[in-house]
């Protein structure tokens, strides 16, 4: 069975173990206990030959950092028997910011090298990034204003206010991403935030209110005015960049006719199967790419390309 990029299935996420705020307490002055760290919204990387390694902080470091303890750790799981606990060493102190310039510590958006890591370090440092976006966003209770306090190893936030009490949980935001197919072709797009020469499979966020299918159409048809059918389920992604879930379908268009929206997107063009394989088309200059390795969006094209194989 095909694993998805970033929700490694050797991870146990013990959420058992969030009430107990002894074990929580033991895990984090455990030796053998590895600390993710966050800083500034991304991921801290060394070069170890001609591999990336993503870095993990030891308890020995934490107190040469901390020595008066550390703030809001969140506990993250198990893989393989060791506790892995996610840290936000963003500003904290000088000493910081000296050791990640001693070390020649890479400092980089997790995207960049995520294809390079083991599974394991990938899917607990997008548990990382996605757990302290929620963090960072979420400190005051949206019901009253009142700080939120963290609890249960960070995966619940609770009203400081008496009289509130709410208790607010981490956010996931379910997106649709479709590859849409007419006959022997596919059509792609291009956001304007995309890498240069990308294109990509369509999505958007579900709405309220709205089934998954519903906001498969309605997307299509607001980015480049086809209408589709014959929807099916593919596969689902975690995708925390910063906080969402894709969720991956194939479709058949009605029609090879577009009218691109370019308020949505950039642009939009249907892909022969010889088109993605040499990576040209007749109307891009210099060709194109498709999208990253570690997408849903990627496994979609392939999956695609491969029934023709």
């Amino acid at each position: 069975m095909y694993q998805p990029f970033y929700a490694s299935s050797e991870i146990n996420r013990q959420g058992d173990y969030r009430n107990n705020k002894k074990l929580i307490e033991k895990i984090i002055v455990d030796e053998k206990t590895k600390f993710i760290p966050y800083y500034e919204g991304k991921n801290l990387f060394k070069q170890k030959n001609e591999n990336i390694e993503a870095i993990k902080l030891n308890n020995k470091q934490l107190i040469t950092f901390f020595p008066k303890g550390i703030d809001n750790p969140i506990f993250l799981g198990v893989a393989n028997e060791i506790n892995y606990v996610g840290l936000d060493i963003s500003n904290k102190n000088s000493n910081i910011d000296l050791w990640l310039k001693e070390n020649e510590v890479i400092v980089e958006d997790l995207r960049k090298y995520g294809p390079l890591l083991d599974d394991i370090d990938a899917s607990f440092l997008a548990l990382t990034n996605g757990m302290f976006f929620w963090h960072n966003t979420h400190q005051f209770c949206g019901s009253c204003g009142f700080k939120n306090i963290s609890k249960e190893g960070g995966f619940v936030k609770i009203c400081s206010n008496d009289k509130c009490g709410k208790s607010h949980f981490p956010r996931t935001d379910p997106a649709i991403i479709t590859l849409i197919s007419f006959k022997d072709k596919i059509l792609l797009g291009r956001s304007p935030r995309f890498p240069e020469g990308m294109y990509s499979t369509l999505a958007g966020f579900v709405e309220p209110g709205e089934s998954l299918e519903q906001a498969l159409e309605r997307e299509v048809f607001e980015e480049v005015g086809v209408k589709v059918r014959n929807i099916e389920y593919f596969d689902s992604q975690p995708w925390p960049f910063p906080a969402s879930l894709m969720l991956g379908f194939f479709a058949e268009a009605t029609s090879e006719k577009m009218n691109i929206d370019y308020n949505e997107i950039e642009d939009a063009h249907w892909f022969s199967i010889e088109e993605l394989k040499t990576l040209q088309h007749p109307s891009i200059n210099g060709g194109f790419k498709l999208p990253r390795v570690d997408s849903i969006a990627r496994r979609l094209v392939d999956n695609w390309i491969n029934k023709f194989n």
